[in-house]
């Protein structure tokens, strides 16, 4: 993809995701003023996270990882038809295998729910055993969706991937709104259920669009599947680390106290819907690029692609991180503080955003650099750091959860990314010399210093604002905005004078 090519695709995917994280972002509103982060709250959020996590550990984070370079090789060394073929025996495959994993979940949700949450109190207890059996169907909508997703990113389609969950959002949402109190937050699970698979049904048209042929045929014996598992097996491992992690922590808050796992929960998903705006936009666009710079062996554009996602990551994720660290408290209690989510719950959730914010860069470095390694089909080196992540998170959660409670917990996440991109990016320069260059880290120092020079003069503007402006929700948020409009002018001017190139990235018809 030209570098025209990839700055319009990424402007385009950038608004989309926006879009659909600002919906996201609504859905946790609506729920959070009618649940808060009491004991409902925890059962649901516990309910959700551990299908979804258990399909990303076992599925779903490997699908497209694996299928886009499968796929791409076929077609280019085969031809289309066949790769659609492999797309359909994969589908089907992934498929049986969720449909297996969905119903072991229903029928062993208790020892299920005692594993990875066993430190909650009965009614807690109870009420998540009942949601995680109307839940678990999602890792059969979860795996197919994902599937489809690296079908259409493989044909370069990346608007409809990226909107799906902007449609479940929306049914959420109205759920929520008009029948909450028919349902209840049973009602509310299997409508999250259901959104799931909507994301599947709203990507049929286009996946058939681009040649994908329906059909229950399923070949375990062909070739390319073999080579699929042969690939899989080890990314399994090295993609499981962050649904491990948040597996990790879930069990360790349902021990702290009723609300630790709601609060958790709501940080966690705020971070997701900063970071991952960038990190979703510029990781996915850059992978099918990456996995046929490497089939073609063409060592200077991988080299060129890696480092023009990593600079562009850096340049955004800096300064934002900055901003959300200064404005934490406020951008929780103007997002959530509403009916059953109090002061209490935004003094809590503000807390561990700041913890899990610390690891906003880590988190889109491993982005980039698990989908570099995934591109070149090297499956080991990330299986083999992953591994390491995972150990390295289980101890620190443990001693950070028992001595900052749900804080302890969001900075262990942070510090874990954190080693975890480093050992990715000097792994990743050992494999393909040139990925750590003198061009890199310049850039990276000159970001921080525009980005450190930036968040004091916003932290000094904030506390004079907060003194002369009444703390009403109008003020907070006319407060925000400034300092937010600050930043960005003050950032813009800092790194035009240090001549950050990748200023050029988002200027209209710049070049980098």
């Amino acid at each position: 993809m030209k570098k025209d090519n990839i700055k319009k695709t990424f402007s385009i995917i950038f608004v989309i995701t926006l879009v659909v994280k600002a919906l996201g972002l609504l859905r946790d509103i609506v729920f959070a003023k009618y649940y808060g982060t009491g004991y409902v709250a925890t059962a649901f959020f516990a309910a959700t996270r551990i299908p979804t996590q258990l399909i990303d550990i076992i599925l779903s984070s490997a699908i497209i990882s694996v299928f886009v370079p499968v796929f791409n090789e076929i077609m280019q060394k085969e031809s289309k038809e066949k790769a659609n073929l492999f797309a359909q025996n994969f589908v089907n495959i992934v498929a049986l295998i969720s449909t297996v994993i969905s119903i072991f979940g229903i029928l062993f949700a208790p020892q299920v729910v005692n594993l990875l949450a066993g430190g909650f109190d009965v009614p807690t207890y109870n009420l998540t055993v009942e949601l995680i059996r109307i839940t678990f169907p999602m890792v059969i909508f979860t795996a197919v969706a994902f599937s489809f997703v690296g079908f259409l990113q493989s044909y370069k389609e990346f608007n409809v991937p990226a909107m799906i969950s902007g449609i479940s959002n929306i049914c959420i949402i109205l759920f929520l709104i008009f029948f909450k109190d028919k349902f209840g937050i049973h009602g509310v699970a299997a409508c999250m259920t259901f959104a799931w698979l909507l994301q599947v049904l709203v990507q049929l048209p286009f996946v058939k669009k681009y040649g994908y042929k329906f059909g229950l045929k399923i070949n375990f014996k062909d070739e390319n599947i073999k080579k699929v598992v042969k690939l899989a097996i080890p990314i399994l491992i090295s993609t499981a680390v962050l649904p491990i992690n948040n597996l990790v922590a879930t069990r360790i808050a349902s021990g702290i106290n009723d609300s630790a796992v709601a609060t958790l929960e709501y940080a966690y998903k705020l971070f997701l819907v900063i970071s991952g705006v960038f990190t979703y936009a510029i990781g996915n666009i850059i992978f099918p690029d990456l996995s046929r710079a490497s089939t073609q062996n063409d060592s200077n554009e991988y080299i060129g692609l890696i480092h023009k996602a990593l600079k562009m990551m850096s340049f955004l994720l800096i300064p934002l991180t900055i901003g959300i660290v200064i404005f934490r408290q406020d951008i929780i209690s103007t997002i959530y503080q509403r009916g059953e989510f109090t002061e209490n719950s935004t003094i809590a959730t503000s807390g561990a955003l700041l913890f899990y914010c610390l690891g906003i860069l880590g988190s889109g470095f491993v982005e980039v650099l698990n989908k570099a390694f995934y591109a070149k089909q090297d499956t080991k080196t990330p299986l083999l750091i992953g591994i390491t992540i995972i150990s390295i998170n289980i101890v620190s959660s443990m001693i950070l959860g028992n001595i900052m409670g749900v804080n302890g917990l969001a900075l262990s996440a942070a510090i874990t990314t954190i080693i975890n991109a480093l050992i990715l990016l000097y792994m990743a320069n050992r494999k393909q010399k040139g990925i750590i260059s003198k061009e890199i880290l310049l850039s990276l120092i000159k970001m921080f210093i525009a980005a450190i020079i930036m968040g004091s003069i916003v932290y000094a503007l904030n506390n004079y604002l907060t003194v002369i402006l009444e703390a009403t929700f109008t003020m907070n948020i006319i407060r925000m905005i400034i300092g937010a409009a600050t930043g960005v002018i003050t950032y813009y001017i800092l790194a035009t004078l240090l001549k950050v190139n990748e200023l050029n990235l988002f200027k209209l018809g710049g070049k980098n």
